[in-house]
């Protein structure tokens, strides 16, 4: 029997959009009557990668906090799988958690950490070899928490954090005490669990050359207000036209940018790239760069981009 193959759907007719797996809507939030977050909205959907950034004392982390239910909001509602977190904890079950500095037992090897967490929300030994591999901790699964790098020690969590089959992970400065090279390694495993497993990712961070490159949408937030959100694309387009790399070693990063094409000039230890309207591409450049070792500490300008989007909200 041939096999059926449906036609085209009626004029008119669409697919039901799955439900955002989180919901933030108009959230404010104040401590001691300093406001923290004011009329905050987003929504992270299935798959998709959210980037929150913002400088220190934005509010990104109350917004984490509130978001998962475990900080009282003032006003507005948040849903977390449909249901407001704060009022039904089970809400979080589908969601694991990465945090900006890791904790973990150190005396324990990393395989059996997780052979423990597993046991406790109902995985299997087979759940624990998949977490392994998805975040990149073969040939270290035995070591002990305490003997890893400070990268491989965010891949462990991020393997603890998949354990529940979470359709949510949110993640708060993952990248901030990592090298260039263990950056890109990093948020490469997360564009492949979004792409390949369909799991959300509500990511905060800082710096927004490393958020723009994997997000689908982004937040840009300022003393806890949204300034602008939307497409990196269209986030990207308020900043500058020329980039200021900072290199230990600026002769070799500028030959490597020259040859995708970018104009370069070498000024002491910057390199002054033209931009043009092709922000994505260098960022994808330079994270080319890192996995070369190619050594980088800041995009100048996209940081000043920022800076100056957050002056111009500021009001």
């Amino acid at each position: 029997m041939d096999k059926y193959t449906p036609g085209p759907p009626p004029a008119g007719w669409s697919a039901a959009v799955p439900p955002p797996v989180l919901r933030v809507d108009r959230v404010s939030k104040s401590f001691a009557g300093r406001r923290v977050l004011e009329g905050v909205s987003f929504e992270v959907g299935e798959g998709e990668i959210v980037g929150v950034v913002g400088p220190n004392g934005a509010g990104k982390t109350t917004l984490i906090r509130v978001s998962l239910g475990i900080l009282r909001r003032d006003s507005g509602t948040v849903e977390l799988m449909g249901r407001d977190p704060l009022r039904d904890p089970g809400a979080r079950e589908g969601v694991g958690v990465v945090f900006e500095r890791p904790v973990l037992p150190d005396g324990m090897p990393v395989v059996e950490v997780l052979e423990r967490a597993a046991s406790i929300v109902g995985a299997g030994p087979g759940r624990v070899d998949w977490a392994i591999r998805a975040a990149g901790l073969e040939g270290h699964e035995w070591k002990r928490f305490s003997e890893l790098s400070a990268g491989l020690k965010q891949r462990a969590a991020l393997a603890h954090a998949l354990l529940a089959r979470p359709r949510l992970v949110v993640a708060d400065e993952p990248t901030s005490n990592l090298d260039p090279v263990e950056r890109v390694r990093l948020l490469d495993r997360v564009v492949s669990l979004s792409r390949g497993e369909g799991v959300g990712f509500l990511l905060t961070g800082h710096v927004l050359h490393e958020v723009v490159r994997v997000a689908d949408r982004l937040v840009v937030l300022a003393s806890g207000r949204v300034l602008a959100s939307g497409r990196p694309d269209e986030v990207a387009s308020l900043v500058g036209s020329v980039a200021a790399v900072r290199s230990p070693e600026p002769g070799r990063l500028a030959e490597h940018l020259g040859g995708r094409g970018f104009r370069v000039r070498v000024r002491g230890l910057i390199v002054e790239v033209r931009v043009d309207g092709r922000l994505p591409e260098l960022l994808e450049a330079l994270a080319d760069a890192s996995r070369m070792g190619l050594r980088f500490y800041a995009v100048d300008l996209v940081e000043a981009g920022l800076e100056a989007l957050l002056e111009g909200g500021g009001g």
